[in-house]
């Protein structure tokens, strides 16, 4: 969560832009039928990748900002997870299952532990 949080710090702002965009596109991948299945949703989000790449920052922020926005979208700081969990631990799964790249999986990695999403008592 490096690459966002740099262009922050350092005044670029677009990169709420890119986030913007992130959860609209969150929105429209979650509207699909197949995203509710944990093979289709890897075999997708292998593709969206490149949607993420090309319109949120580039290769390392656009990918950074595919995963953060997915799994954060689904979270409230008052109440968690709570009816996302289970779209939560799909997401992650489908993640780790993708052909996404190594940088993807380990920021899914990365956030799914910060959010106790591996937490396996819970699910």
């Amino acid at each position: 969560m490096h690459y966002s949080v740099e262009m922050l710090v350092h005044g670029h702002v677009e990169v709420i832009d890119y986030y913007r965009l992130a959860a609209e596109r969150w929105r429209e991948i979650w509207s699909r039928p197949e995203a509710s299945r944990l093979e289709q949703l890897a075999r997708m989000l292998q593709h969206e990748q490149m949607w993420f790449e090309k319109n949120c920052g580039g290769r390392w922020a656009g990918q950074e900002i595919m995963v953060v926005s997915g799994l954060a979208g689904l979270y409230n700081t008052l109440t968690g997870f709570d009816v996302n969990e289970k779209r939560a631990r799909l997401l992650y799964d489908a993640f780790q299952s993708s052909f996404c790249s190594v940088e993807v999986k380990s920021v899914a990695e990365q956030m799914a532990r910060s959010y106790d999403l591996l937490d396996t008592s819970r699910v």
